[in-house]
């Protein structure tokens, strides 16, 4: 080795470029490590993680930096010290608390509420919806065995379900309940063990995929992923595993071993009471919300001082006395609700019906509902408009305030509302054309939509293009052959929403030359055939064996036990690392790379740096321009003076007189 070395620069140099791969690739390993770990956390967080994040990196930590800079220049250099304290109590309230109100809430009526009533305990956190279709389950279980069944027993009937529905069964089969029977003991073996519990959810939730896919009546736009309950409630699979088990601890802990007779009738009650209480507690913590949000704009005001500090340096007087925003308007609107005719519920079942029924408040009472800290879309831009927008412009110190804050807010709401969403369908879509990969869920008429349709699919915030999990990845791109249809199922997936199969497959060198050789009956290859051939090459039974080959790429995750967990693992309560194939590795690494591109850099930056800066901008502006208006006034009255009093004295002058004689 030291001869080669010493004799030719050739390996030596060879070495050098492989070693800057080698480096080159691990700091992008390390790279899309990071932005796997802030999707998934962001996956398992929701809104409140996505935008507590938007909004510590996008308002919490820059606005008061850039409120410390305002009219800096103008100020003589010094610090807008009011200002930035302004910025600081108004983004740190804001945010924080749309989130921290609720989780307290539901922190007590877990526990507090919970000990004292049964409408409360840990089943406050299942939506209403969901309590109705666990009482039914429960109630038909009681009727057929004559006894109210353990939490165990309630499980594997809720699994049985599940399953049926996924089958496509119009009654449940053996083999169905012997699954759900094993669903059901894994599950409670488990409960003990948080650690242990997570890990048992992962893997049912990825053998039900695999039950769904098997059987789906429609393979090719399924969703495996999701479970159908009842015709009222579909949810993935592992979110419903965890309010079946809050359900279970509440409710089925004290009816188990009663008489099917008295147990019914307890049943009804306890979910009666549970599904009001639920509903109850969802206005308590909107209504807690929107209540604070009022109060933050004087508080931020109070902060600031009696003088609008955003005009520092820019007027000698920057009073906020200005009389065309503060003419008193106190004209009080009282709303006379005794003639209004509101709903009467006789009884707690009549309230319960009127929440999860078809009427205005089962429609109401849907729209209300608040997964853990997070809220839909809907209350959510109720919160920005009426606890938002409405109360800092309500107390908007003069014109130029005013007008800050509906530009500012207004584009901040937007933003954080779809922004970021709009922003990561649009790189997918980028990514898709690119890689061939399907990165998003699309609808089964998206292929039939005009050119504006579509476009409008992905500016919807919801019902429209939904970006695939990681788990839902999985699930499209393991296991190909447990397709209805097989790989040809899988193939059929790929071009309905879209995918480019030969890009695809052309992922890997094994891949391309598997299908290479299958290509050649037709005398073309992977770069120049369709999708249409490709599926045809890969549904010919004469081709079973390659065919298999190339399904045994797409192997399924494999799971190790983390053994020394770091402290990241522990923050994102990491216990095992998971080794994926090609296809999930790259299809969750485009999404990923543009969640975090989205969340932690451009959001940020447009909320936190440039929109702060066009607001001073503006504001300059208008100042400035005012300042031109009313100095070409004064100069326009001063002329006009001078004007007319020289027509005067030319009035009383002798050739005046003179002059009107002779026109008359």
């Amino acid at each position: 080795m030291q001869i080669n070395n010493v004799n030719t620069n050739f390996p030596i140099q060879a070495k050098t470029e492989s070693n800057n791969n080698n480096k080159k690739n691990t700091s992008f390993k390390g790279l899309d490590s990071f932005c796997l770990s802030v999707a998934n956390t962001i996956e398992t967080g929701g809104l409140v993680v996505s935008f507590t994040l938007q909004d510590m990196l996008g308002t919490n930590l820059p606005r008061p930096f850039m409120g410390l800079r305002r009219n800096k220049e103008e100020n003589h250099g010094e610090v807008n010290k009011s200002f930035a304290a302004k910025e600081a109590v108004r983004e740190f309230l804001t945010g924080p608390s749309m989130f921290a109100i609720p989780y307290f809430m539901l922190k007590a009526g877990k526990g507090f509420l919970g000990n004292h009533t049964d409408m409360f305990g840990k089943a406050c956190e299942v939506p209403s919806k969901f309590i109705e279709s666990f009482r039914d389950i429960q109630s038909d279980n009681a009727v057929n065995k004559g006894i109210l069944p353990d939490k165990q027993e309630f499980y594997k009937s809720t699994f049985a379900e599940m399953i049926k529905n996924a089958k496509g069964e119009t009654n449940i089969s053996e083999n169905t309940a012997k699954k759900a029977e094993e669903f059901a003991q894994r599950l409670s073996c488990s409960s003990a063990d948080k650690n242990q519990l997570k890990k048992t959810i992962t893997n049912l939730s990825e053998e039900f995929a695999e039950i769904s896919k098997a059987n789906s009546s429609n393979a090719v736009h399924a969703d495996f992923t999701t479970a159908k309950l009842s015709e009222k409630v579909t949810a993935p699979f592992s979110k419903t595993i965890e309010h079946m088990m809050s359900y279970a601890d509440d409710v089925v802990e004290k009816t188990k071993g009663k008489s099917a007779e008295e147990g019914k009738e307890l049943i009804e009650t306890l979910s009666n009471k549970k599904i009001v209480g639920r509903f109850a507690l969802n206005i308590a913590m909107y209504s807690a919300v929107m209540g604070f949000l009022q109060v933050i704009p004087k508080l931020y005001n109070n902060a600031e001082g009696k003088q609008n500090a955003g005009l520092k340096g820019l007027m000698k007087d920057a009073t906020f006395n200005d009389k065309e925003l503060n003419a008193k308007e106190n004209k009080k609107h009282l709303i006379n609700n005794k003639n209004k005719s509101n709903p009467s519920f006789g009884s707690m079942a009549d309230m319960a019906k009127a929440v999860t029924g078809k009427g205005n408040v089962g429609k109401f009472a849907d729209m209300m509902e608040f997964d853990g800290c997070n809220v839909s879309f809907t209350p959510l831009a109720g919160i920005m408009a009426g606890g938002i927008m409405y109360p800092r412009v309500k107390n908007a110190k003069d014109k130029y305030d005013k007008e800050e804050i509906i530009r500012r807010d207004a584009i901040t709401c937007v933003v954080m509302c779809v922004g970021e969403k709009i922003l990561r369908k649009g790189f997918s879509k980028i990514n898709e054309a690119t890689s061939g990969l399907v990165l998003a869920a699309k609808g089964q008429d998206y292929k039939d939509k005009s050119l504006p349709g579509k476009i409008f699919d992905y500016l919807k915030p919801v019902n429209g293009i939904q970006i695939l999990s990681s788990e839902q990845i999985r699930a499209k791109y393991s296991n190909i052959d447990k397709y209805k249809d097989g790989v040809k199922g899988f193939c059929d997936f790929i071009s309905e929403q879209g995918g480019d199969l030969g890009k695809l497959f052309g992922l890997t060198d094994k891949s391309k030359a598997i299908v290479n050789d299958l290509l050649k009956a037709e005398n073309t290859d992977i770069a120049s055939a369709d999708n249409k051939t490709i599926t045809k090459v890969i549904g010919n039974p004469k081709n079973a064996d390659k065919v298999k080959e190339l399904a045994d790429l797409f192997h399924p995750t494999e799971r190790t036990p983390i053994t020394n967990r770091s402290f990241f693992d522990k923050i994102l309560n990491r216990t095992e690392e998971i080794k994926d194939n090609p296809w999930v590795n790259k299809a969750r690494t485009l999404n990923a790379r543009f969640t975090t591109l989205s969340v932690l850099v451009l959001v940020p930056v447009f909320l936190g740096f440039m929109l702060p800066a066009i607001n001073e901008k503006s504001t300059k502006k208008r100042i400035n321009d005012e300042k031109n208006i009313n100095s070409m006034n004064n100069t326009n009255n001063s002329s006009s003076r001078t004007n007319f009093d020289y027509m005067n004295k030319m009035k009383k002058s002798p050739v005046f007189a003179d002059m009107e004689k002779f026109a008359k």
